[in-house]
């Protein structure tokens, strides 16, 4: 069986669809995939499982909740609700001497208060439409359930196979898996209830009397039962009609404009709120237009008519200026005449002061009328502002036009009124049925419970009187026979499981063996391992043979001792299965990691899918395992997009490099 790929839709932490090839050859049997804690790796190991055995799947976190609650659990919480999420796992295994492709696409999605689940299966790229509807039955002759714990495993089970307790109790999990002895413990307890049943068929009709009014009872309540599951089956049947008759009548009130109708007191008061604020920017323009904004338009004429102002006003300036200096020169002429000086002499300085008066003033001879707050008022800066605040009202405006426009189409859409109010009935109608059928299903779900409950004590009771009634004396020859023949088989059969458990335990003790004496340093600590047949109890044996058990090991031993375990369990059980371990070095030692990356790792099985921390297989431990990795993934999480996504690389750039 190989692996060849996985698609994850919306899954935890993976928003969107991402795909992950895991094909490999024969000389590079390990995909390496780092990944930092929270990023997403022990979700894409329950992805696989849980496309291969659905709700008996061993995923993560599902102990505490049930499998609806746990599929909805694993729907991106950012991805659209209406899309769901969903697994595609696609490996290729041998069946009838060729390989066959299967390809799982396990989707599901919220509908309502539950979360509908889809399984379709496709062989050889068409659609199987048996495998796809019985796929529990059908898992099982590629990859049993029963030992799926010792292909998919992490550091968390080799850390509790290394405490000898736990270990035990695992360790007996998968031997009777293995070696199909909890088949015979079935067929003990079948032969069991062979016999309990002649004891009572043989007791007397007094005997039995009490027994038949219970199972009188059964029966009764299995009708009761059988009828409320036709009721409720039937009134879904009417609640899903009642569901599409309101759909299309919700789709006819829409095409007739109904929302139209239910709005129509909003979009006239957005007809009055547009009109209003149209009118308030039509009013602000006028003003705009009552200024000196129209003064605009001949831009160029506008800015010689404020310079020539500003020139003649300061020509008025200059003539003020005149008549005081012409006021001055004739308090000097009149102060030099106090001098006593000579006619001559005041005569030719009238003459130099009128003459320097006339040259300097001669080209200022006019004055300007025009105030400094109108020129203010025409500067090109104040124009600008003015012609700002214009643009900026005039695109108001146009704003306000279209929405007053697309008000206006609404109102003259808005149907009428009498044809909506029937359809609005009938919704009613529709809403109030649905009602009605879904309070019926939730008393029918309740009575339903109630019966079963009453099933199960029932049936408690009967069991009990029929085991009361087993213990009398059998009268029948028949029965007799039966009962003595089924009482040797049990013999029979629970020899069997006794030699053949001890049988095996001895195969399984030397490729334990074998496997930990690859693993471990010290080839002399270890001679041999014992597993006990009652308490399943691991000891090891050194070359004194001398017993040592196993909890006088060390922690790295222990943890070694519990790998090369599942790793015999697996050659066990025979079946030729890739291996997916998470975080696989992260309750080893430093002394012991490398016993793993160089002896363990590349020959774990044809195709090995390691799952690692940026603490575990980096370094020296990454060169190690160099030569034999075929594919290598790094999951990261993009915190802008709010997903983890796998990229084509590893947390050092050294694999990437030696593969480019």
């Amino acid at each position: 069986m190989i692996f060849e790929h996985v698609v994850l839709h919306n899954f935890g932490a993976y928003r969107g669809e991402h795909r992950v090839d895991l094909d490999v050859s024969p000389e590079r049997p390990i995909v390496l995939i780092g990944a930092l804690n929270g990023s997403g790796k022990t979700t894409f190991l329950d992805a696989m499982q849980l496309a291969l055995y659905g709700k008996s799947a061993r995923c993560s976190g599902r102990e505490k909740v049930g499998y609806p609650e746990y599929l909805e659990s694993m729907i991106n919480r950012d991805s659209p609700p209406q899309q769901g999420a969903g697994v595609e796992f696609a490996f290729r295994a041998r069946a009838s001497g060729q390989d066959t492709h299967i390809r799982i696409v396990r989707t599901w999605q919220r509908r309502g208060d539950s979360v509908k689940e889809n399984l379709e299966v496709f062989r050889n790229g068409e659609h199987d439409t048996v495998a796809s509807e019985r796929w529990i039955e059908f898992v099982e002759d590629f990859m049993p359930s029963q030992i799926a714990d010792l292909f998919f495993f992490d550091g968390e089970k080799i850390e509790a196979l290394a405490d000898p307790q736990r270990s035990a109790a695992l360790l007996r999990v998968g031997i009777h898996s293995l070696l199909g002895i909890d088949l015979v413990e079935s067929l003990l307890k079948s032969l069991q209830q062979i016999e309990r049943k002649r004891k009572t068929d043989t007791s007397s009709e007094s005997d039995k009397s009490l027994l038949h009014a219970i199972e009188a009872q059964l029966n009764e309540a299995h009708q009761v039962l059988e009828a409320s599951v036709l009721k409720r089956a039937s009134v879904q049947n009417d609640l899903d009609g009642s569901e599409k008759r309101e759909t299309k009548i919700l789709a006819k009130f829409k095409r007739l404009g109904g929302d139209l109708v239910v709005n129509h007191e909003r979009i006239l008061a957005d007809q009055a709120h547009y009109r209003t604020k149209k009118k308030a920017l039509e009013d602000e323009l006028r003003m705009l237009a009552a200024s000196a904004l129209p003064l605009m338009i001949p831009r160029s004429t506008l800015d010689v008519a404020v310079a020539k102002a500003m020139t003649t006003r300061q020509s008025g300036n200059v003539e003020i200026l005149r008549r005081e200096a012409e006021s001055r020169d004739a308090a000097i002429e009149k102060f030099v005449k106090t001098l006593g000086v000579s006619h001559d002499t005041v005569v030719r300085l009238r003459s130099h002061l009128r003459t320097d008066r006339t040259e300097r003033y001669k080209a200022n001879a006019v004055a300007t009328g025009v105030s400094e707050d109108m020129l203010n008022q025409f500067s090109q800066e104040a124009t600008q502002a003015m012609a700002r605040v214009a643009e900026h009202t005039l695109k108001s405006l146009s704003d306000v036009d279209e929405h007053l426009s697309a008000v206006e189409r609404n109102l003259s859409a808005v149907p009428d009124s009498a044809d909506v109010a029937v359809i609005q009935k009938e919704i009613e109608v529709c809403r109030g049925e649905r009602a009605r059928f879904e309070a019926t299903i939730v008393l029918l779900d309740s009575e339903i419970a109630t019966i079963r409950y009453k099933l199960e004590r029932l049936k408690g009771q009967a069991d009990r009187e029929a085991e009361s009634l087993g213990e009398k004396l059998t009268r029948d020859e028949v029965s007799k026979r039966v009962i003595s023949h089924s009482a040797r088989g049990r013999d029979v059969l629970a020899k069997f499981r006794e030699r053949l458990l001890v049988n095996n335990l001895n195969r399984l003790e030397q490729s334990t063996l074998t496997c930990f004496q690859r693993l471990i340093r010290k080839k002399s600590l270890v001679h041999g391992i014992a597993i006990d047949a009652d308490t399943f109890q691991i000891s090891v044996t050194n070359f004194g043979g001398q017993i040592v058990p196993a909890h006088r090991l060390s922690a790295g031993e222990r943890q070694l001792l519990a790998v090369a375990t599942l790793w015999a369990l697996a050659h066990a059980s025979g079946r030729f299965l890739p291996a997916v371990i998470d975080t696989p070095l992260s309750r080893l030692d430093s002394k012991h990691r490398g016993s793993l990356v160089q002896n363990y790792f590349p020959i774990a099985s044809h195709q090995v899918i390691l799952l690692s921390t940026d603490e575990e297989v980096v370094g020296h431990y990454q060169e190690q395992l160099l030569p034999f990795v075929g594919r290598h993934y790094l999951i990261e999480h993009d915190e802008s997009a709010n997903t983890s996504r796998f990229t084509d690389g590893y947390f050092s750039p050294t694999l990437t490099e030696l593969h480019a």
